[in-house]
């Protein structure tokens, strides 16, 4: 037997153990005032005894001690016992059942070696009358054998009954435990579950409300159970529902009244959510129902995402959407399918696979293994109509993948490109109206050039032999030149010099565009190009009362390119800064680099350009509004030419009004060979 069976004095219930032995104690002691009466000194120290073991019982610390000391309360209760058997004045009092009470006791609450020492204990208090001599041994020992063979039978009764009890305590306490641990167990498997488990008895009552199910409604279990599920206002149809189903069910027609699966929406704080339950009945040994277990999946994301997944069917109208499993037989056939192929969706969904449609050669497979490969490109296709006709698509397919990435299904969307093929063969057309067109224009623009460059270059000997004779006849040579007529020579040349640098500036760009200028390219400095276009420009600078202002940096700045052709650029850009800024102005050349470009800025404060012209003037022929009413003199064809030059050279140029008043022309000429 435990050990810790044993202990009984330090047990909290210890006093209702006691209490009982204590009223017959204080039974004895009324008695004993009876004839044969105890004499009062013995009954005192038996009150006293008594007092004392109750004492020690509440003052003694009993669990630090070993457990066979609390057998000695129960042994010293002999002495109570012996003082009021032998206390009468007449012999024994007949008080000897008495020490029954601490056998059983010790029978009850303690082990064998305390209970047989009780047993032995008894016997001697039993047998101590026999002190009195021997005609007390004549009239007791029969009492006496009786009380000690009852002692020994109620001492055995009592440890057969306790280890019985303990042994059932010991079974109903493990099956208590084993009861509460697979009912932590199941509440843990229910708590843990991402499932709504709710189970309702045969009256409605909720006995069972698990975490997923406080999570979604914000209510504690313990709030829940034990209150009529209509009650709680999750659901009012769906109360109304159960209450049914359970009236049914206690009428006998569980099986056949009683919803096994529903989809319902639960009433929670942030809304409504969409639940698909399944429910499952459980019947007692009698065949009738006890409960409903009711398993729930939130399934209100989903169904939210199949709605939006059919919003976006029914509206996309132009595109031919049409899902497929993985036989190729038609899941999903929305409205621009419909309107594509002339079907509805109820002839084709679940009826008709992919392959009706598809009017090109080749299987079906040769369809989806690009989109299994991870290649969603469009590609061209034919469908085939309900009437027949056929239709040109652009379409593209994807793979359907269920969770565990097996193919599910495709998806096809296309779309009609009837109209794309028509607007493309069209612009093919007008493509190649537009090449017939551009070779003429090039055509035209060859015979334009060449005839240029012919009279250019026959109007070019008639003039000089003008010139030449003009100058003879100026300078007297032929003979005395009236005033009159000196001032008519005089128009003549000017004239004739103008229609030469025409014809000069026509000759070059005809020479230009015909690739017949060649640029000895090689490095040159920055000073000794403006040195020479400042000498070349000495005479116009001399006529024209102009501030010419030159600014360049000490450190030499070297480009790539052909000396001529830079000073033809930097003598236009001046000679254009002096011609359109009146008398009193002033004009401005500066040049700076940062190793990678050479930039040369000629600035003045003329008349301008506007600014809805500005991205003109290095066109050929143009001449500003502004120049034109000034009218100053000009070709037109100054500027095209330094542009042309500039970008053979790999550089650029472009113009910008000045701040205030006047013209900005900027030139980024490359340090490097950049010449085209």
């Amino acid at each position: 037997m435990p050990q810790g069976d044993l202990h009984t004095l330090s047990r909290p219930d210890r006093w209702q153990r006691i209490l009982p032995f204590l009223a017959v104690t204080v039974l004895a002691f009324a008695v004993a005032l009876l004839p044969p009466a105890v004499h009062p000194a013995a009954l005192i120290a038996a009150v006293g005894l008594t007092a004392v073991l109750l004492a020690l019982v509440v003052v003694v610390p009993w669990s630090r001690l070993p457990v066979l000391l609390e057998a000695g309360p129960p042994l010293g209760y002999f002495g109570v016992v012996l003082l009021l058997n032998l206390g009468s004045d007449g012999g024994p009092a007949g008080n000897g059942p008495l020490a029954l009470l601490p056998v059983l006791w010790l029978g009850l609450y303690h082990g064998r070696l305390a209970t047989a020492i009780g047993v032995v204990v008894m016997a001697v208090v039993v047998v101590a009358p026999a002190a009195l001599g021997s005609q007390m041994i004549r009239a007791e020992w029969r009492r006496g054998l009786l009380l000690i063979a009852m002692g020994v039978i109620v001492a055995t009764a009592a440890q057969s009954w306790t280890r019985r009890a303990r042994t059932a305590t010991g079974e109903l306490m493990r099956a208590t435990r084993e009861a509460r641990r697979d009912r932590d167990f199941n509440q843990a498997i229910l708590d843990s579950t991402g499932f709504l488990v709710l189970v309702v008895d045969g009256d409605g009552t909720v006995t069972a409300f698990n975490r997923r199910c406080e999570e979604l409604t914000g209510r504690v279990a313990a709030d829940v159970i034990g209150r009529p599920y209509r009650d709680l206002g999750l659901s009012a149809d769906d109360g109304a529902q159960l209450e049914a189903a359970l009236t049914h069910a206690l009428g006998g027609s569980l099986a056949v009244h009683f919803p096994r699966t529903a989809e319902r929406d639960w009433i929670v704080p942030d809304g409504r959510r969409r639940i698909v339950w399944s429910n499952a009945a459980m019947t007692g040994d009698d065949g009738r129902f006890t409960h409903v277990i009711c398993t729930g999946i939130d399934v209100t994301e989903q169904r939210r995402t199949e709605r939006l997944f059919a919003d976006v069917l029914r509206a996309a109208t132009e595109q031919a959407i049409i899902g497929v499993d993985r036989a190729g037989t038609v899941t999903v056939f929305n409205a621009g399918a419909e309107r594509l192929l002339g079907y509805s969706a109820a002839e084709v969904v679940g009826v008709t696979g992919l392959q009706h449609f598809h009017a090109e050669p080749g299987s079906l497979e040769d369809v989806f293994a690009p989109a299994r490969a991870g290649d969603t490109e469009a590609r061209e296709g034919v469908y085939r109509r309900k009437d027949g006709s056929w239709v040109p698509v652009a379409r593209t397919v994807s793979v359907i993948r269920d969770e565990s990435g097996e193919v599910g299904g495709y998806l096809n969307v296309a779309r009609d490109i009837t109209r794309e093929r028509r607007t493309v063969e069209a612009m093919r057309h007008a493509l190649d109206r537009e090449r017939e067109a551009t070779a003429r224009l090039r055509e035209l623009d060859k015979v334009r050039a060449d005839l240029v460059a012919t009279v250019s270059h026959e109007l070019r000997t008639p003039l000089t032999s003008i010139l030449g004779n003009v100058e003879v006849i100026v300078d007297g040579d032929a003979g005395p030149v009236a005033a009159a007529q000196a001032r008519l020579l005089a128009a003549v040349e000017r004239n004739a010099r103008r229609l030469l640098a025409l014809i000069e500036d026509l000759l070059m760009l005809s020479r230009i565009e015909a690739g017949a200028v060649k640029i000895n390219a090689r490095p040159v400095q920055i000073a000794t190009v403006v040195s020479g276009a400042l000498e070349a420009l000495e005479t116009v600078r001399g006529r024209r009362d102009v501030e010419l202002e030159v600014d360049l940096p000490s450190d030499p700045l070297v480009v790539f390119g052909d000396r001529d052709q830079l000073e033809r650029v930097v003598i236009n850009l001046l000679d254009n800064a002096l011609k359109f800024t009146p008398a009193g102005g002033s004009a401005r050349l500066s040049a700076d680099g940062d190793g990678e470009q050479v930039r040369l800025t000629v600035s003045d404060t003329g008349m301008g350009i506007p600014e809805n012209e500005i991205d003109q003037i290095f066109e050929q022929f143009f001449r500003s509004s502004r120049s034109q009413e000034h009218q100053s003199q000009g070709t037109g064809l100054g500027l095209a030419i330094t542009k042309t030059i500039v970008e053979r050279h790999g550089g650029r140029i472009w113009a910008t009004p000045a701040t205030g008043q006047g013209t900005v022309v900027t030139c980024l000429l490359p340090c490097r060979s950049a010449v085209n």
